[in-house]
């Protein structure tokens, strides 16, 4: 858990005080979350969630509440954002940006990866096809100020972590795995969540009641999304990627959205992009133990993943 803002009793005293959500009672830092502080706040008219943005700006952030109201409207399931007594949805706090939105009750699933063939995949699946056919007509003009990952922007976020300590033997690798990527200008594109990691779905009797934290979602190549899915439900970190499920889940998408011949084809450059990224951000990522899905996937080739989960 990487907890960035400390917030004390009176804090969230001061912060609810813009709010009718009733007079605070207690608070619990989240175990899971990565990069931004979510806490779980208590008060005498019930249980709420504070997003508190560590490194976004309000314009950011005001994408995420579009794309959560305009997605809401249509059924998908996702905590409502509260307002304030002024009827904004965004406040600032110590100069960052947070929200407030409804607790939403529901279970985590446990790492699908120790799962053959997980219970919950299908369901996340239909999810996720869900969002990308209800967001055909979601205006993008909204998220204009979010990053688009690439493989230009994974390169910069590797090179900003790094610095001054350089090491020539592992940029080279990285610039080279990138130079071998290719997306073709025919992908159909669209909103994408981008963080499809299981702690990211509440389950009730099987079925998703809440889909969690948008803060990484732009708007890109759908297939990142079909990516996104295959690294967290069917590739387990010391272990080669589960054919098994990785054909399960890209037909059950494909029931809902039809894959063009270059998007199945092009998956396998969406996987290699999001193991690339996730060395790119973060140093605590084991480099070697992502390497080594890279050179499994590099083992395979674009024309053999293709065959496996489509022939």
């Amino acid at each position: 858990m990487n907890i960035k803002t400390k917030f004390s009793k009176y804090d969230f005293i001061k912060i609810l005080s813009n709010y009718n959500i009733g007079e605070y009672i207690g608070s619990k830092h989240f175990s899971h979350g990565y990069v931004q502080t979510t806490v779980m706040l208590l008060t005498t008219k019930g249980k709420f969630v504070f997003r508190y943005y560590e490194n976004r700006s309000e314009k950011h952030v005001l994408s995420e509440v579009k794309l959560m109201s305009y997605i809401r409207k249509k059924k998908f399931p996702v905590p409502k954002v509260i307002r304030n007594s002024s009827g904004e949805f965004i406040e600032k706090y110590k100069g960052k940006p947070f929200m407030i939105v409804e607790y939403v009750h529901g279970k985590l699933m446990k790492n699908p990866n120790n799962i053959s063939r997980h219970n919950g995949l299908t369901e996340v699946v239909n999810t996720v096809a869900k969002l990308h056919n209800m967001t055909k007509n979601f205006n993008q003009k909204y998220f204009k100020y979010r990053d688009i990952y690439n493989k230009k922007y994974c390169w910069a976020e590797y090179r900003k972590r790094s610095g001054n300590v350089r090491n020539a033997s592992r940029e080279k690798w990285l610039k080279n795995e990138l130079n071998k990527l290719e997306f073709p200008n025919l992908l159909p594109k669209g909103i994408c969540h981008c963080d499809l990691n299981y702690s990211n779905f509440l389950f009730k009797k099987g079925k998703v009641v809440c889909v969690l934290d948008f803060d990484m979602s732009c708007y890109t190549y759908l297939i990142y999304d079909i990516a996104s899915l295959i690294y967290w439900w069917a590739f387990p970190p010391k272990k080669i990627m589960n054919i098994e499920n990785s054909k399960h889940l890209v037909d059950e998408y494909c029931k809902r959205r039809k894959l063009s011949k270059a998007e199945k084809m092009h998956i396998f450059d969406a996987l290699k992009l999001i193991i690339l990224l996730g060395i790119s951000w973060s140093e605590e990522n084991d480099f070697e133990q992502e390497k080594r899905k890279i050179e499994y996937l590099n083992s395979i080739s674009r024309e053999r993943f293709y065959k496996m989960l489509f022939c």
